[in-house]
């Protein structure tokens, strides 16, 4: 992935020949431009230079063969003359055929006359830019249409595994509004130290979301691990929406009031905040590669310098078109949209410290192709802003196949990602990715779940259709009787509004909920609920004042100034209105009084 290592750039192909190449390399160079060819270096740079540089260029050029001249153009129009090794590879599938002038013994490759050093030196790039035309742009491969199952070769066996393909954005709307719920009561349980979430918290979250987590319990137990009920909790604190409180999350303000807003745009911003979040690194769920956390200096480079580059990546895709994930991160490549996970590979070891070391994958594919992977898969997919195609992971790479034998017995992969396959941009991940101006939600059945009757209960009537979101609501008004009974009360519909949740909220959920219109009874009850809950209004703390005895309070309380100031509180206190203690110092004052300490107080 990392572009062609820098060398010096040149004006004149004469310095770049003279500086790059010796004698016994430009001597078989020579013979394939010049018909006399002098013996000193010098002129024999000045001959080549001559006809290069000269009306023979175009014919020189029509010599290479079709691969040298895509380097050469792909050089030649690029900034600064130079050729990048990692684009030109995933454009043309083909090596640059550059540099083998150098190998020994010398054979001149014609070339290595027009890239020296990765470059082309200007004087001859100004001449070539005359004829020749701009390198097509290159074009992402889109599958038509998604196979069923996939082959795969593992330990010198064929196998087919069954493609899962999961269509993401409804599920995930749903359940953005359903951790929302569940955070709001207090029932996601995290590290107090790290904030990721406990794995009761994720078996249990697991069970809520739509569609369930991306493999089946028993995979997940098997070591596959959870990945949406992981990524939930962890997106919501990433993301300003909700932050621990000792072992519990909370709604922050910002949490609150996605609840009550529209999720797809709670979704947007939501992953454009993720996108400069400095919360979690994804590559760190990739668990098996170890010695992320050396002591001696910072391993890995911070994920927010990575986010951008694949949002750049996700941004080359055309909505609503399969592709593989194999095809997206050659595109990358291809336009140049590089980033860097680690810093010292070395560092990085899988299974034995000594032996499991990854610092021989020098380019750090492999490295790469997990945060990718886990980037995609994990958030990217969880949001709802890709759909994917995935099978199990195990055996689904193979280039992590070698490092099996230093301490990696009984598995076989590298990350829980592995099985992602294919990916699709959806029209809610166009929308979040700004591609689009607007998301249209897809049209969708009026949900009757339940009934409300006159006696004030709730009976559903549609227990596949209640989702789990509306479960947390109506445990949150209602007192449950069974799985199909609830009762609203006055105490519980007082204590959702304690909560923070208003009444009118609460009459448009029975409403968009109920097969028949609420009854009077039930209104008149819900109009109850919002006087009481209105009817009283915190006005800030207050002061109380001990007096002496029962004559100093109504000195004081019945004061002319002092009476508009406090009240009396039983028979020897007054409590100061608040916000009025300067003036009540300063009336008491007047009166012939003082309090010790009260200045300090207020």
């Amino acid at each position: 992935m990392p572009a062609y290592l820098e060398n010096p750039t040149y004006d004149t192909l004469l310095d770049a020949l003279y500086e790059s190449y010796t004698l016994d390399i430009l001597r078989p160079l020579a013979k394939l431009v010049c018909h006399n060819i002098p013996s000193r270096k010098m002129d024999m740079v000045h001959a080549i230079c001559g006809t290069m540089l000269s009306a023979n260029l175009k014919s020189h050029f029509g010599r290479l063969d079709s691969i040298e001249k895509a380097a050469v153009q792909e050089a030649a129009f690029s900034p600064g003359g130079e050729l990048h090794i990692t684009q030109f590879k995933a454009k043309y599938h083909h090596t640059p055929p550059i540099g083998k002038s150098l190998n020994w013994p010398p054979k001149g490759h014609l070339v290595d006359l027009f890239i020296v050093k990765g470059h082309v030196p200007d004087d001859l790039r100004n001449l070539l830019n005359e004829f020749l035309n701009k390198p097509q742009k290159d074009h992402i491969k889109y599958s038509k249409k998604l196979p069923r199952s996939i082959r795969l070769d593992i330990d010198e066996r064929t196998v087919e595994r069954d493609l899962n393909v999961r269509n993401t954005a409804a599920a995930a709307l749903n359940n953005m509004e359903t951790v929302l719920r569940l955070v709001e009561g207090g029932k996601i349980k995290v590290s107090a130290r790290t904030g990721r979430p406990t794995l009761a918290a994720q078996k249990g979250l697991a069970k809520l979301l739509q569609e369930g987590d991306w493999y089946e319990e028993s995979d997940i137990l098997g070591g596959i691990g959870h990945i949406q009920a992981f990524a939930w909790p962890v997106l919501l604190q990433g993301t300003g929406l909700a932050k621990t409180d000792g072992s519990t999350l909370k709604l922050t303000n910002k949490g609150k009031k996605a609840l009550k807003n529209d999720f797809p745009q709670i979704i947007k911003d939501a992953w454009r905040k993720w996108q400069i979040n400095k919360f979690l690194d994804e590559f760190s769920r990739v668990d098996r590669i170890k010695g992320q956390r050396s002591s001696r200096g910072r391993t890995l480079f911070a994920a927010h310098t990575r986010r951008p580059v694949l949002y750049d990546g996700l941004s080359l895709c055309i909505p609503g078109r399969w592709l593989t994930v194999k095809e997206l991160i050659r595109a990358m490549n291809s336009e140049g949209l590089d980033f860097e996970v680690v810093r010292y590979a070395w560092k990085l070891y899988v299974g034995d410290s000594q032996y499991g070391h990854l610092d021989e994958y020098g380019d750090q594919t492999m490295v790469k192709t997990r945060y990718i992977l886990a980037f995609l898969f994990e958030y990217a997919a969880t949001l709802g802003l890709i759909d994917v195609a995935y099978i199990q992971p195990d055996g689904a790479l193979s280039d992590c196949h070698d490092i099996w034998g230093w301490g990696m017995e009984g598995t076989n992969f590298l990350s829980r990602y592995d099985g992602l396959m294919y990916i699709r941009l959806n029209p809610l991940g166009a929308f979040a990715m700004e591609m689009t101006d607007d998301y249209e939600t897809e049209p969708t059945e009026t949900r009757a779940v339940f009934t409300v009757l006159p006696n004030h209960d709730v009976v559903v009537t549609d227990a596949q259709a209640l989702s789990p979101a509306d479960k947390l609501f109506l445990e949150k008004i209602c007192q449950k009787k069974s799985s199909a009974l609830w009762v609203l009360t006055t105490s519980t519909l007082l204590e959702a509004a304690q909560n923070g949740t208003r009444i009118e909220e609460i009459k448009t959920f029975l409403k968009s909920r109920s097969a028949q219109p609420i009854p009077g009874t039930v209104t008149t009850l819900l109009n109850d609920a919002k006087k009481r809950s209105n009817g009283l209004e915190y006005a800030g703390r207050s002061h109380l004042i001990k007096c002496k005895d029962t004559v100093l309070q109504k000195l004081v309380s019945s004061d002319v100034k002092l009476s508009k100031l406090c009240r009396p509180a039983g028979n020897k206190h007054v409590v100061i209105i608040p916000g009025k203690e300067k003036q009540f110092m300063t009336a008491l004052v007047r009166l012939g009084y003082i309090v010790p300490q009260l200045r300090e107080q207020i």
